[in-house]
């Protein structure tokens, strides 16, 4: 494999998905995992993607074509989900391109807009060859609360429909043992 010079990126704007930037990850990697998924346009990921490709025809010649890749097409939208991680903690920073300390970088949800940047960095590993993306910064450019994209259930009220009452004596009884009905 020729030695390739480190390349940078950086993405375009999108949407954050399963993101873990605020504390590392450790459900598959006992060191932990700094990581998130970012969904563009595909339009806006096109660039990105034939830089990458050239990189992997530059470092691995025939094998480039069976590469591993970091992105991933969404089926239902068509969308490129661009995917980063790294074992170091990204620097954080706000739209305006400020530096956010950590004691202050507030808790990341999917459904956050971000910005990425990092490394691309060509792999053999195992038999296998790719190309991944080391995670250095993000910049928040809108940001979802844990009640927006935490994982809640939002509906629209519906005129006219069932009402559980909060404060229903008889449903708070039944809950502590009796069974029937729960009040939330």
């Amino acid at each position: 494999m020729a030695q390739q010079k480190k390349m940078n990126f950086s993405t375009g704007t999108g949407i954050a998905q399963y993101p873990w930037l605020t504390k590392p990850d450790f459900a598959f990697d006992s060191n932990g995992q700094y990581k998130v998924n970012l969904k563009v346009p595909a339009n806006d990921a096109k660039a990105l993607m034939d830089e990458i490709r050239g990189i992997a025809k530059a470092e691995f010649g025939d094998k480039a074509g069976s590469a591993r890749m970091p992105w991933k097409t969404d089926a239902d939208t068509g969308e490129i989900v661009i995917i980063t991680k790294s074992k170091f903690k990204p620097k954080i920073v706000d739209s305006a391109g400020h530096m956010i300390r950590d004691d202050q970088t507030p808790p990341i949800y999917g459904g956050s807009t971000l910005k990425l940047a990092g490394t691309i960095y060509p792999y053999k590993q195992a038999g296998n060859v790719g190309v991944s993306l080391q995670l250095a910064g993000v910049q928040i450019i809108e940001l979802v609360s844990e009640a927006q994209g935490g994982g809640s259930v939002n509906f629209a009220p519906v005129d006219g429909g069932f009402v559980a009452a909060n404060d229903n004596p008889a449903a708070d009884e039944a809950s502590e043992g009796e069974g029937g009905s729960y009040n939330f």
